[in-house]
């Protein structure tokens, strides 16, 4: 490798967070792994100083005002980046993600459809549904000469459809301006002789233009015909041409107008289509699909306007081969692709060449990114999912979708565990992703601990040897084989790990123990299966993405449990037939990733309750006693203690239209979140400021003496989290972090027994040396008679379960079967699925190696 500085991104005197003033070199134009145990510095060193340092590179050559906003914000603490290129970050949060926002939307081919159907789409009148088509009057006169010759043809001007009235005026001013003959409800008769119509019938009349027969040396005759007939019939002609039947009508116009139904409809536009905008969004849910619900309403309600198309009935008016664009985002990738070609061959072939010119300029970009996404293992998607239900791992490989179909070059990449989410056999297609990006020029930063991942590398930055404090070293640098034969790498023992089955027994641990039972579950893509979950045991849900995990566990079990624990008829009926084994149980707990609360006052501190004890402490200083405040003093909430600049958030949030939101200091408290009076109060020598800023660790030995604090603590650092600040803002924590804080507070609660916890990839975030330490908090919930039900991918987990449910075998309608259960080895001796396969060449390659 040559070592010529413009090979690399070099970073000296890296001092953010719990950096020990690293430096580092990074090879461009290469897969770059930096893993370490959770809190040893990874995100400090990849997000807070090198994306730091390429967010604020790219500012520097916007507006003026904006470099000024950027100024205020802290910058990265490092002596020097040089060969930084522009950086791109995809991480897994999605902060202020909007509810309208789609699949389709944040990867792009939604605005390139709108375009599609703006341009090429067919209007059909929204009340006969007819299509519609809008020519020139030179296009019509064309049309008529392509007609065989000596076609008789009739050329008529349309002036009343099918309306009541006796229309004696209407047919006066025909005679006044000279017409001799008009079709009065199909007959052509002289208008001076036309009949009485009667009042309550509704009549048609068209004022017969001219009659012609068709052959050369018409064209000058013809054109004057269609120009008065468009001037009388307000931009409408009708063409009659005689058939061996009779004679055939065909409506023509100058505007898209519906001849049959009196309606007018503007020309398409990309705005008709869109759900963001006034003009195209279903004027009834304000673009959302759906009703906004009551907060106790299980599901939210189907907009009965559009019925979740989201546009209005122009917008859905638009149709290319009778396809409206909503229903074509209801179609997966791999649907879509198929309904392009379909479309290309079926009718874009037959276009004329400006058509053609259009289509192939937008299609080309959304085949790629609806190829990446399949490519990507999001197949079994729909494009019209809303991003908010996208799970981390689906958000981050949508955006990468994006990425590679913008044909990006010069960038450098940085994700945050890419793999969460995906099986372990879906890896090779993640890499094949990245190694493609790596060939378009660009540079590959990934936060990863994923085994296939770390091997697959070009070279590997390992950060440690601990967490917090005890981190921000770098360990060993290098190619996996160099980083493998250091000892001193909490990645390495692990990678050097040879790993077994919890029990070396194989027998059916779930004989002789209670179990739930659901049958005939049938959401989405389930295939009317029963599931048996052994009860008081450690069981894992696997299987490739998409196979139906969360359909089956978190939307068919979980409320059905709800509705038979609280001895009510389940609102779910419809997505199973029964549930046999409730009376075992008395609650389930739901651990999720969600955000732990909307706002950036919610911590870990508060969430697990340790924020309540430590107030009570400050309220009984001597200083606090002396002022006479309480323990309320020292909340965010209350008015008289915390920063009203800010409202004890510490930042205040600036707006940035096209870019993410920023955040700076608040210029009064300096992120301190409390007034002056209030940080006066000291106890030990801390300010409740200080406080929130001392890491878990440290907060363990610093209450030391206070066993009712420790307790709480020491859950949060026997769960991994040892490395947090008290005073984390929840909106800045991962959804592994806030599932493991949830997991934390439920723990603490000390569960009595007869509980179903369910999570949720749990594992997520995670280091393999932190795994062990997670599997070892959940025996004692095991052994007090509770239950754990884990979705998980994590091999070394998925090994250490009593019992093993695989779903697959693939994703979307290929999926949705129980394809085995059992105990691990029953599972890989079976290898029935690709979770029996993937652990077998688990198992087989860690005692090789």
């Amino acid at each position: 490798m040559s070592d010529q500085p413009d090979n690399y991104i070099r970073i000296r005197g890296a001092r953010t967070h719990n950096l020990k003033n690293i430096d580092v070199d990074i090879p461009h134009h290469q897969l770059t792994v930096i893993t370490g145990v959770s809190g040893s510095g990874k995100s400090s060193l990849v997000f807070d100083t090198i994306h730091n340092e390429g967010q604020r590179r790219f500012l520097e050559n916007l507006s003026p005002a904006t470099r000024q906003l950027f100024s205020q914000m802290q910058p990265a603490d490092v002596d020097q980046i040089s060969g930084l290129p522009p950086t791109i970050s995809v991480e897994q949060t999605q902060r202020g993600q909007s509810r309208r926002s789609t699949l389709a939307t944040m990867t792009e081919i939604y605005d390139y459809f709108r375009l599609l159907y703006a341009q090429l789409g067919t209007v059909h009148c929204s009340q006969c549904d007819q299509p519609l088509h809008q020519q020139s009057a030179e296009q019509i006169v064309d049309l008529i000469l392509a007609l065989e010759d000596r076609k008789k043809v009739i050329v008529l001007s349309p002036v009343i459809t099918a309306q009541k009235g006796d229309h004696t005026a209407v047919l006066n001013q025909i005679t006044k301006e000279g017409f001799v003959r008009a079709r009065i409800d199909g007959e052509i008769i002289d208008v001076t002789e036309a009949p009485n119509l009667k009042q309550t019938d509704a009549h048609s009349i068209d004022i017969v233009i001219d009659r012609i027969i068709v052959k050369e040396g018409i064209e000058a005759r013809l054109k004057e015909s269609v120009d008065l007939a468009l001037k009388h019939g307000d931009g409408a002609c009708i063409v009659s041409q005689e058939s061996e039947t009779g004679w055939s009508d065909r409506f023509l116009s100058t505007r898209l107008a519906c001849g049959k139904c009196q309606l007018s409809f503007p020309d398409p536009e990309p705005r008709a289509f869109s759900f963001n905008s006034p003009y195209g969004a279903c004027s009834h849910c304000q673009g959302l699909g759906v009703l906004e619900m009551p907060r106790e309403s299980v599901q939210a309600q189907l907009c009965p306007a559009c019925k979740g198309a989201r546009i209005n009935e122009y917008g859905r008016s638009v149709k290319l081969i009778e396809q409206s664009i909503d229903q074509v985002v209801n179609l997966s990738a791999p649907e879509a692709l198929a309904w392009l070609n379909e479309w290309e061959k079926s009718e874009l072939n037959s276009r004329n060449s400006k058509d053609q010119e259009i289509a192939n300029q937008l299609l080309t970009p959304v085949r790629s990114r609806l190829e990446y996404l399949t490519e990507i293992g999001l197949n079994y998607i729909k494009l019209n999912r809303p991003a908010q239900t996208l799970s981390g791992g689906e958000h981050q490989r949508a955006r990468l979708a994006s990425f590679l179909g913008a044909e990006t070059t010069g960038a450098c990449y940085i994700l945050d565990e890419p793999t969460a989410g995906l099986h372990a056999n879906e890896t090779e297609k993640l890499l094949q992703i990245l190694r493609r990006l790596n060939q378009d020029g660009n540079t590959i930063l990934v936060v990863e601990h994923d085994h296939d991942v770390i091997k697959a590398s070009d070279y590997i930055l390992d950060l440690g040897p601990q967490a917090g404090e005890q981190g921000g070293e770098v360990i060993v640098s290098g190619s996996y084989h160099e980083v493998i034969q250091d000892q001193r790498s909490f990645t390495s023992r692990a990678l050097n790990t040879e790993y077994k089955f919890k029990s070396d027994t194989g027998s059916d641990q779930s004989e002789g123990c209670p179990e739930l039972v659901l049958k005939g579950a049938r959401l989405n893509n389930l295939k009317n299966l029963t599931l048996h979950v052994p009860l008081q045991k450690l069981v894992c849900v696997t299987g490739v993405s998409g196979c139906g995990k969360s359909s089956l566990i978190l939307e068919t079990l979980v409320p059905a449990l709800k509705s038979a624990l609280k001895r009510g008829e389940s609102r779910e009926v419809s997505r199973y037939d029964s549930l046999d084994g409730s009376e075992f149980l008395q609650q389930v707990k739901i651990i999720d990733q969600a955000p732990l609360g909307q706002s950036g006052r919610s911590n870990p501190a508060t969430y697990c309750g340790v924020w309540d004890e430590i107030r009570k402490l400050f309220a009984k200083t001597k200083l606090s006693r002396m002022r006479g405040y309480t323990a309320r003093r020292f909340s965010f909430n209350a008015k008289e203690g915390r920063c009203q600049n800010c409202q004890g958030q510490g930042y205040r949030r600036v707006d940035m239209q096209f870019l993410p939101p920023l955040y700076l200091p608040c210029e009064t408290c300096k992120t301190m979140r409390f007034n002056q009076q209030t940080l006066a109060v000291k106890y030990r020598g801390n300010s409740v400021s200080d406080i929130l800023q001392m890491s878990v660790d440290d907060a363990v030995e610093f209450f030391d003496q206070i066993p009712k604090l420790i307790n709480i603590l020491q859950v949060l650092k026997d769960l991994g989290l040892g490395y947090l600040a008290l005073g984390q803002p929840s909106n800045m924590l991962s959804g592994g972090e806030a599932q493991r804080i949830k997991l934390a507070a439920e723990l603490i609660s000390n569960p009595t027994g007869m509980t179903l916890f369910v999570l949720d990839e749990p594992t997520r975030g995670l280091h393999q040396a932190d795994i062990d330490r997670f599997l070892l908090v959940l025996e004692p919930l095991i052994q007090e008679g509770n239950s754990v039900l884990l979705i998980e991918h994590h091999p070394q987990v998925i090994l250490n379960a009593d019992w093993i449910i695989d779903l697959g075998p693939e994703g979307g309608q290929s999926g949705g079967y129980l394809l085995d259960e059992g105990t691990p080895q029953q599972i890989v001796s079976r290898k029935k699925g690709q979770t029996g396969q993937m652990l077998s060449d688990f198992i087989s390659y860690s005692s090789h190696r």
